[in-house]
């Protein structure tokens, strides 16, 4: 779209920072007194529409120019900011700027007989002009937050609706308040106040824009703000290269459904009318709800590619105390168990994040079962799951499940290659096979890996290329096991796989040569895992696991990432 990343390298609290935006959509979280506002007035600040630009003179719907407004951005104080103090540039999507970025800086306007005051320019350029980038930007401050009902006398504003969007207003309106449709003529009134203040809403037979609330106004004004822009690129197709909206505490005066329906209407709008969507929050509603689209994207494009690669970014004003001095260091944040890490710290809270567990036979099965998607999937597996260190036989996990015991059905069990083959597993095959959070190992270890090394080729092979022990030969491996590969009980096979163990020290060796040798049932087995991983992470709204086939940031053309 149009910002990439910023970098500052100095504006009061933060000191050599950086972080990535979202393609369509960025929030950025902290706490209180984290510079929240301060980060929406920097990335705004370069861009307007300025005199001899085909879009100069256009308006939004409630009657703002398409610039940013310094006053609304700012609040300089005279003590502490200080003149050369700030600056910072922004990285820019291809085809937005004559330069790949653009710095800003704080320089010294000087008048005629009165002191200089601080303003942000062009760092690279004193010249007339210089000072912004030719794209439309509209900052929504919390000024747009006030009932109707406490600001005194107001005038109102003449609609300039067409009936089209009309429609659209009243649409998106009711869908993120929920409000059902009512009779007769339905209208959007836009109100200005004495105090400078705008409020818009909506006016249908049982209430006027009078009696709206304050969140009915927010919703309002944010329909506008949006229609607003697709106005510009309907009305000016050749000369709308897109644009950027600002939205400061996007939750307030909302509730958690009106949130959650929010985010879907600007992730929607943002595509639709090429708008780069920046909103300040402090919401664990609004976090989720970006967060979803988030994971939906590493599912589709993979884990790998920069974070101004994706269309959603969550952005996180972290205070650190360096020296007795605060700080306030931002991060991109990607997973589901970051971003509770993230709530905690907003509410001062410590709490576990949530994740997918999974329970093995035995802890020989679960350390089998991580190298394989280990190295399958090439992620760090302690961000998506918890592996249970408990030992339970099949049956017992099968009667857990049966049992109804939510910690059984609504997590992964992993049962050993050989259950299907035990005479007993007929009676709870149909119980194991529709459970849908059941799956088998491909192998039998202990016995698996015996019939595989006394083929004396395979062992031959082994000895060459895996293994590091010299003296591990084929006699010493099977001096005690002369017989057949399927001439031994299960604790004959186990007894054999310890003593190879103990001489090889790594049983990951082990591992790595039947996954080398068995490529295809490691591979359909880790597909199974994944699919069955994933629908329980839907149902439980944590982090899904990325495809094994990631898209590389080089195979995507600028519209596709």
């Amino acid at each position: 779209m149009i910002i990439k990343s910023i970098e500052i390298e100095k504006f009061r609290a933060f000191e050599d920072v950086s972080f990535c935006l979202g393609r369509r959509i960025t929030a950025i979280a902290g706490r209180n007194a984290t510079q929240k506002t301060t980060v929406l007035g920097m990335i705004g600040q370069p861009f307007t529409i300025s005199k001899g630009h085909p879009m100069y003179g256009c308006k939004t719907i409630d009657g703002y120019n398409f610039r940013s407004q310094f006053k609304e951005k700012f609040k300089i104080s005279p003590e502490h900011d200080q003149i050369g103090q700030h600056r910072w540039k922004l990285y820019l999507h291809g085809g937005v700027y004559e330069n790949t970025y653009y710095s800003v800086e704080s320089i010294a306007r000087r008048q005629r007989n009165q002191e200089p005051t601080l303003r942000f320019w062009n760092a690279e350029s004193r010249a007339s002009g210089a000072g912004y980038i030719q794209l439309p930007v509209y900052f929504l401050s919390l000024s747009r937050l006030f009932p109707i009902g406490e600001t005194g006398k107001t005038q109102a504003v003449a609609s300039t609706l067409t009936s089209e969007e009309l429609e659209y207003c009243i649409k998106n309106y009711r869908t993120i308040l929920s409000i059902h449709n009512t009779e007769g003529d339905v209208s959007v009134g836009i109100q200005k106040g004495t105090s400078a203040r705008t409020f818009a809403g909506i006016s249908d037979q049982n209430h006027d824009i009078f009696t709206n609330s304050a969140g009915e106004g927010n919703i309002m004004r944010i329909i506008l703000a949006v229609l607003s822009f697709k106005r510009l690129q309907e009305e000016h197709k050749r000369d709308y290269k897109g644009g950027i909206l600002l939205i400061d505490e996007l939750d307030a005066t909302l509730y958690g459904f009106s949130q959650r329906k929010l985010i879907d209407y600007l992730w929607n709008a943002a595509k639709e009318s090429k708008i780069q969507i920046v909103f300040t929050t402090h919401s664990s509603v609004v976090l989720k709800s970006v967060n979803k689209y988030q994971r939906r994207e590493y599912q589709e494009k993979g884990i790998n590619l920069p974070p101004y690669a994706y269309d959603s970014s969550i952005v996180y004003l972290e205070p650190k105390y360096i020296d007795g001095k605060r700080t306030i260091m931002p991060r991109n944040i990607f997973s589901n168990s970051e971003l509770n890490t993230v709530t905690n710290d907003i509410n001062l809270m410590v709490l576990g994040g949530n994740k997918i567990s999974v329970y093995c036979e035995d802890m020989r099965a679960s350390v089998f079962l991580q190298y394989i998607l280990a190295n399958a999937l090439g992620i760090n597996l302690e961000l998506y799951m918890n592996f249970v260190d408990i030992n339970l036989g099949w049956t017992n996990y099968v009667q857990l499940y049966e049992k109804n015991v939510p910690e059984f059905k609504d997590n992964i069990i992993v049962l050993d290659g050989d259950v299907p083959s035990k005479p007993e597993f007929r009676s709870k095959a149909r119980v194991i096979n529709e459970a849908g959070n059941f799956l088998f190992l491909p192998l039998v270890i202990e016995k698996g890996l015996f019939i595989l090394l006394k083929d004396y080729d395979k062992f031959a092979e082994f000895q060459e290329n895996y293994s590091c022990v010299s003296a591990l030969n084929y006699d010493i491996c099977f001096n005690e096991w002369p017989l057949g590969s399927n001439q031994y009980a299960t604790s004959d096979y186990k007894a054999w796989f310890k003593q190879i163990e103990s001489i090889l020290g790594d049983q990951t060796i082990l591992f790595r040569f039947w996954c080398d040798n068995n490529q295809q049932q490691v591979d359909e087995f880790v597909a199974n895992f994944i699919q069955r991983f994933n629908v329980l992470a839907e149902r439980k709204d944590v982090d899904a696991l990325p495809p094994i086939e990631i898209v590389q940031e080089d195979n995507l053309n600028e519209e596709e990432i």
